[in-house]
């Protein structure tokens, strides 16, 4: 971020937070972070910043009636903050509906650093040793960059709060954060100042009641910011230089940390660091002058080439080694290209020694600048990605790494690098044998595209290209080939794996109720796993019918793509929108005495599609939202529960609507309701685009909440449509134990459809012959 636009004070807003009470722990009170916040807040009304585009939310150890008068003297009106919601509620329901050019966030209170690549944490009010409540900076920092925020292109964000490992706290129990939606992101800018680095305690001042991040910070914000649009580059410096007095020999107590990035744009990806502990910087340059034979003008020759090609040419006055060491330490992609370089000189030893402390201090940027650019240029031949593509490669090459694209179609080059740039931020370890390191990643990434046999054809030499590639880049970050070996083979297996389960079989089935009872028109389409549909060759293939017959022409369909192990395909139901709780498909019964045959759904996995609404705008709309949701799938804990109480006396189902769209990645939605709401539960989840909705198609009782526990709608979506199966079997050998009638919406919209102007009108004969 160059620079703060120049902004009117009426389009400034801030959410301001200063947590020093935490009731169930009173050992964790934080005195002067309440008053911290409301002097951040009074900085902003002397600057013309109007009262109601400050939130304050306060967690003080004082009275209420102390804190109002503070509040008043600062000119702010405050709210308590008790729990993670009062605080989680503002930037989820209220935040969207402000408006403006730019953001400030102030946060004062605990915080700490979690493990396993949780990120900086910050604790709320209702923390404790045996409840760690907490948000995560990130998933608060990619959530503000949400599309449908109303401006705010530009974000500065302050945090003073620790950043030690949690381990330093000695829990007896985990961090719980929580969590925020997820949406799609646009461009903004964001410029983040933490207190501290990873690993160290933000200072306080006990004598004075302050953090000492917060008194240097408001300090140069009173005297040289009056107007709001603050010289982030000299309030940064300037806070550095106050923590910089108070390092000791045994290094800095404090050092402050600045990030500057941008959503998914198009463009680059920077991460800035703020200068890194002094002592990382002494051990670079050790290590630089025993590489280098203590040589200066081998130092500098170096510093020449590695900050020529990452753009930072070198400072020629002073200490080239000590330069250098902190450049290799904050400049983006200047340590890699400078173990590359020492690589390719035949300097492999001291190479290796650097590449392990970049990873000790958070070099920024795996990949060197020569790697990256090849990469990106492969990529631009790639064949267009979609985001769930994307999302279920990342999720197979680095289980357990939070890393997701959210984008809107199929991604650009820069977006898929963007994505790349997140994913170098979990670089490999050390490997079991110690001798080198494991599979970064990135590079894992790379390696399951390359092998992926997705719908577009991928040229051999491209995927051989990409293969070398990435065998070139874990050779240069010291990977041990057998663990290169194994991510391979791992990627070749998932891949046949993928592959072979998304070419199942399926039998898709269009409905259209006549106007009889009880007579339809089926006509049937199947799909021997070629994602190819033919329609299916039967004389009474789109022809009036009754369930019974309708049955067992969807039965003869199934039996001829059955395999030769009696594995049968999947039956998809496709219904117009009106029909789809009208018609009982998945409870046809052949009702015609003995010998016909048994409860449809016993035998057959059988899901329900909606055909396209007549209204293009709407299932446009519906369909992108689709596909959206159906990236985010795996994700079991997702479920947006619907009940009575989202009906009340609304006819409009607006609490529904509100329900299903606050969380942007649920892709499942559950009615517990009787079926008069469920009625309009089913059809407002399927408006909004949900591809997964369950509901009982019979009980019209409001339901309990363990009404659909046996089903295990949060588990793994795969085994869905199975365990429906299996139910409808149990409840035609057992009914009075198996009360519930379940109906399974599941629209996997990669999976085609025929065409279906059948189900939103009469079809002409010529129409249907034609089909």
């Amino acid at each position: 971020m160059a620079g703060l636009n120049r902004t009117d004070p009426s389009d400034i807003h801030a959410v301001v937070v200063g947590l020093e009470s935490y009731p169930r722990d009173p050992g964790m009170s934080l005195r002067g972070a309440a008053r911290n916040a409301l002097r951040f807040a009074r900085w902003l009304r002397e600057g013309g910043v109007p009262k109601e585009n400050i939130t304050v939310l306060l967690s003080a150890l004082d009275q209420d009636e102390a804190v109002t008068a503070a509040a008043g003297e600062a000119d702010v009106l405050w709210r308590r903050a008790d729990t993670a919601e009062d605080i989680r509620k503002v930037f989820v329901h209220e935040l969207p509906a402000a408006s403006g050019g730019l953001l400030y966030v102030y946060w004062g209170g605990h915080g700490a650093l979690g493990t396993d690549n949780g990120g900086r944490l910050l604790f709320t009010p209702e923390a404790c040793p045996d409840d760690l409540r907490c948000l995560r900076v990130e998933e608060l920092r990619e959530f503000l960059t949400r599309h449908d925020l109303s401006g705010f292109t530009q974000q500065v964000l302050f945090f003073d709060a620790c950043a030690a490992f949690v381990e330093h706290y000695q829990l007896r129990l985990a961090p719980v954060p929580v969590p925020f939606p997820r949406h799609p992101r646009r461009e903004v800018e964001q410029y983040l100042l933490y207190a501290a680095r990873e690993g160290q305690e933000a200072e306080q001042d006990g004598a004075a009641g302050t953090g000492v991040f917060s008194r240097l910070l408001l300090d140069w914000l009173e005297k040289h910011a009056s107007c709001l649009h603050p010289d982030l580059t000299r309030l940064e410096e300037h806070v550095r230089a106050g923590f910089e007095e108070g390092y000791t020999d045994t290094g800095p107590l404090q050092t402050p940390t600045v990030y500057h990035r941008r959503a998914l744009d198009g463009g680059e990806f920077s991460t800035a660091f703020a200068r890194t502990d002094p002592l990382a910087v002494l051990e670079v340059r050790a290590t630089l002058r025993k590489a280098l034979g203590g040589d200066d003008d081998t130092c500098l020759l170096y510093a020449s080439r590695v900050g020529g090609a990452c753009g930072h040419p070198p400072v020629t006055t002073g200490d080239p080694a000590h330069w250098f060491a902190g450049a290799l330490l904050t400049r983006p992609r200047m340590m890699a290209t400078f173990v590359e370089a020492l690589v390719g000189d035949g300097l492999a030893q001291p190479a290796r020694a650097l590449h392990a402390l970049g990873l000790a201090h958070g070099a920024p940027g795996l990949l060197s600048v020569r790697e990256h650019a090849e990469l990106r240029d492969l990529l631009t031949r790639w064949p267009a990605l979609s985001p769930a593509t994307v999302n279920t490669l990342t999720q197979a090459a680095a289980p357990g790494v939070d890393v997701h694209t959210s984008a809107n179609g199929a991604l650009t080059t820069a977006q898929l690098m963007e994505h790349l740039a997140t994913l170098e931020e979990y670089p490999g370890r050390l490997s079991r044998t110690g001798k080198g390191f494991t599979v970064p990643a990135v590079v894992a990434f790379t390696q399951y595209l390359a092998v992926h046999t997705g719908p577009a054809p991928v040229p051999y030499a491209l995927r051989r290209h990409l293969d070398r590639w990435g065998e070139r880049v874990a050779g240069r970050l010291f990977v041990e080939p057998a663990e290169l070996d194994s991510v391979r083979e791992q990627a070749a297996e998932w891949d046949e794996a993928f592959t072979a389960a998304d070419a199942s079989s399926r039998v898709v089935v269009q409905v259209h109720p006549q106007g009889e009872r009880d007579t339809y028109v089926c006509v049937v389409w199947v799909d021997a796993g070629t994602g190819t549909l033919d329609r299916f060759q039967d004389p009474e293939n789109g022809v009036p019918l009754g369930s019974t017959r309708a049955m067992r022409l969807v039965q003869r369909a199934a039996q001829s793509l059955t395999d030769e192990d009696g594995t049968a395909p999947v039956v998809e139901i496709v219904l117009d929108h009106e029909d789809i709780l009208d018609v009982s498909v998945h409870a046809w019964d052949g009702a015609g005495g003995v010998g016909t045959p048994l409860l449809f759904g016993v035998e057959q996995r059988i899901t329900l599609r909606c055909a396209p609404m007549v209204a293009v705008h709407r299932e446009q709309s519906r369909r992108a939202s689709l596909k959206r949701r159906w990236a985010r799938r795996t994700r079991g804990n997702d479920v947006v529960y619907l009940d009575e109480s989202h009906i009340g006396d609304d006819p409009r189902a607006t609490r529904a609507y509100g329900a299903l769209t606050t969380d942007g990645d649920a892709a499942r939605a559950v009615v517990r309701s009787g079926r008069r709401a469920g009625e309009l539960l089913v059809r407002a989840a399927l408006a909004v685009g949900y591809p997964v909705v369950l509901w009982d198609s019979e009980d019209s009782r409001a339901l309990d909440h363990t009404h659909f526990a046996p089903l295990e709608p949060e588990g793994d979506l795969s085994g869905l449509p199975e365990r429906v199966r299996y139910y409808w079997a149990e409840t035609h050998r057992d009914p009075p134990r198996h009360p519930i009638r379940p109906a399974l919406l599941l629209e996997d919209h990669d999976r085609d459809l025929p065409p279906v102007p059948s189900l939103t009108r009469s079809p002409a004969p010529e129409e249907e012959a034609s089909c």
